[in-house]
């Protein structure tokens, strides 16, 4: 039994194991860490990333793909990022150390003959390109995959892709705001909500392929045509994912995606999609405009919120019938810690339905 699960052991539902627990099975699941176009910014360079508190060194490979390395070099501490890509691998600045796609030192420029010392390596790590952004996975003993994201896929959808934007709160604070619906008539009051309809409805929730699933329906109201309103159909991978196609009064689809990359427990880096398949030649700024408004409403209240990550102890904050979505959330997000305690990956990956990759 690992610390953490004796932890959870002996202390029952105490929020401190709790959440340690939480946190140490993050790396069994895919997080995104740049898009494509902030590593075709730096040709023939690293980018330096951030997940769950490690840096990271993103180096594209000439055939295709990427690698993601520990972003320190071991010889003197040089950031790997701070190198140049050589071939299928990265070079450091400092001194020349050549690592490739295994982390492992292949070349040392002062030492021709070598030989090359065992310690001469650095962490690497799965990656995969999807939705112009690139994944990676530090553990892949659960098996976990990709979040969906169905509009990317869909001949009918025009996708646009948002800015990544970072906030000083946790992944999970970020997704449960998307998610709460009673917010809505307060923090957005005359542009996805009304004051005057506080009463949100009560969805029927269910957890299927490693997903909450629910369904929306608005209020009466009056919004922008480049609104994202209408009947809402949600699905929320787990843990940090949110997928919404809202079908408007005309009939049309449109689509919001988002997912929360934890940088670290209390600061993430949100990727994120939006897409319609009405006014497909139109302009995308009035479009790209509304979803700014909305977060411009977002930010200072979910940024607000102290803690910054998301507490899984019940007990910490105070919850009412209608935070219903949100209270099904961290009930799940307590499961995958108790679960991962118990069998660490083993227990993630029952709990999110996925096959477990052999040791």
């Amino acid at each position: 039994m690992t610390a953490v699960a004796a932890s959870v052991a002996g202390r029952g539902d105490a929020s401190g194991s709790l959440d340690a627990a939480f946190h140490a099975s993050l790396p069994l699941f895919w997080h995104p860490v740049c898009t494509l176009g902030e590593l075709a910014a730096r040709p023939g360079r690293p980018l330096q990333v951030r997940l769950l508190g490690r840096k990271l060194a993103v180096v594209p490979r000439p055939g295709g793909g990427h690698l993601a390395l520990d972003d320190r070099c071991p010889h003197r501490s040089a950031s790997l990022s701070g190198g140049t890509c050589d071939g299928d691998g990265v070079r450091c600045a400092y001194h020349g150390w050549r690592y490739g796609p295994d982390g492992r030192c292949t070349d040392i420029p002062a030492m021709p003959g070598g030989p090359i010392p065992v310690r001469a390596a650095v962490g690497s790590y799965s990656t995969v390109e999807a939705y112009g952004f690139v994944w990676v996975r530090l553990d892949d003993r659960a098996g976990t995959t990709v979040p969906a994201c169905p509009a990317w896929g869909d001949p009918a959808f025009h996708v646009i892709e948002g800015a990544p934007y970072t906030w000083p709160v946790g992944a999970g604070r970020r997704v449960e705001n998307f998610v709460d619906l009673s917010h809505f008539a307060f923090v957005h009051d005359g542009t996805l909500g009304s004051r005057d309809e506080p009463v949100p409805p009560l969805p029927d929730i269910r957890r299927e392929a490693g997903e909450l699933r629910f369904v929306y329906d608005p209020p009466d109201l009056m919004v922008d045509a480049s609104a994202m309103f209408g009947r809402s159909v949600y699905r929320m991978p787990m843990p940090f994912t949110v997928s919404i196609e809202f079908e408007l009064a005309s009939g049309a689809r449109r689509a919001l995606w988002m997912t929360a990359s934890p940088l670290d427990e209390g600061t993430c880096r949100v990727f994120w999609l939006h897409a319609r398949n009405d006014d497909i030649d139109g302009d995308d700024a009035p479009y790209a405009a509304f979803q700014d408004v909305v977060l411009s409403e977002d930010e200072p209240v979910v940024c607000g919120q102290d803690p910054a990550p998301l507490p899984l102890d019940p007990g910490v904050e105070l919850s009412v019938r209608t935070d219903k979505v949100s209270i099904e959330y961290r009930r799940w997000l307590r499961d995958l810690a108790e679960a991962f305690a118990a069998g660490e990956a083993d227990g993630v990956a029952r709990s999110v339905g996925t096959g477990l990759v052999a040791r």
